[in-house]
């Protein structure tokens, strides 16, 4: 399955696949607020995680600033980032029990399902979306790790993300978890958000 991943663009939680830690992202993520093109901040990115690579241990820090600006724009969505740990195999490698998940976290979230994929790797390991009205959610799975990565990303202030990944993280019975909120868009601005909250 991992050489399938890395042909499809992806690779293994096994090795620390962070390019960057946590700490460093972070005090990169303050330096960029001034940063207004989005071909300066993939720059900027970029340079960030060639530096880091040796980097193997990471440190889960929580940061929340505030811009400059007073007239900050108003973002059009919030994207989850959730990561699941020392979940169980049996269900990392359940295509059926991923896509039931998926349906029930589109609920909980107060979205709109419209459509939904699925795909098996072989020996293990599961890819699916969600494709809502108001975005998308995909999971992740590596069942030979006991990890779960997923993305909720939701439009309109009506959607609760947060509360879908809380959903996932009890549904796929994580022994731990960490759960990171981002505003997105503001106005359509290539703007950097001001804020990253690490949730849990």
């Amino acid at each position: 399955m991992e050489n399938l991943r890395y042909e499809m663009g992806g690779s293994s939680v096994s090795e620390g696949n962070a390019a960057i830690t946590d700490a460093e992202f972070l005090e990169k993520l303050v330096e960029l607020e001034s940063i207004t093109t989005e071909t300066e901040i993939k720059t900027e990115i970029k340079t960030t995680e060639t530096k880091g690579k040796d980097e193997a241990k990471t440190t889960h820090l929580s940061l929340s600033t505030e811009s400059p600006s007073e007239n900050l724009d108003i973002p059009v969505g919030a994207h989850c980032i959730l990561e699941l740990y020392n979940c169980p195999t049996e269900l990392l490698n359940d295509i059926n029990f991923i896509k039931e998940a998926l349906q029930e976290a589109a609920k909980t979230a107060q979205s709109t399902l419209l459509d939904q994929i699925a795909y098996q790797f072989s020996p293990y390991g599961v890819t699916a979306l969600a494709l809502l009205a108001e975005s998308h959610i995909s999971i992740h799975t590596w069942p030979e790790h006991g990890f779960l990565a997923a993305d909720v990303f939701t439009c309109g202030e009506h959607a609760k993300p947060v509360d879908a990944c809380e959903f996932l993280a009890r549904i796929f019975q994580a022994g731990n978890h960490v759960l990171m909120k981002l505003p997105r868009g503001g106005q359509f601005s290539p703007n950097l958000q001001p804020k990253v909250e690490i949730l849990s």
